[in-house]
């Protein structure tokens, strides 16, 4: 899974909320250095109890 990147201001044709998408390697590191975008960490998906008995 790759990493994905959230734009904190205007970025090219990112608007302040998207997700960055087909930037290359060098530029994602520019933005992190300058506080333009940010990395977003998937949050871990905890099953309810009726979804742990329907798989049992």
């Amino acid at each position: 899974m790759s990493k994905q990147y959230k734009a904190l201001e205007l970025v090219g044709r990112f608007n302040k909320g998207d997700f960055i998408g087909d930037l290359p390697e060098h530029e994602i590191v520019r933005l992190l250095e300058n506080k333009v975008i940010v990395e977003v960490k998937p949050e871990p998906i905890q099953a309810t109890k009726s979804q742990i008995k329907k798989e049992a």
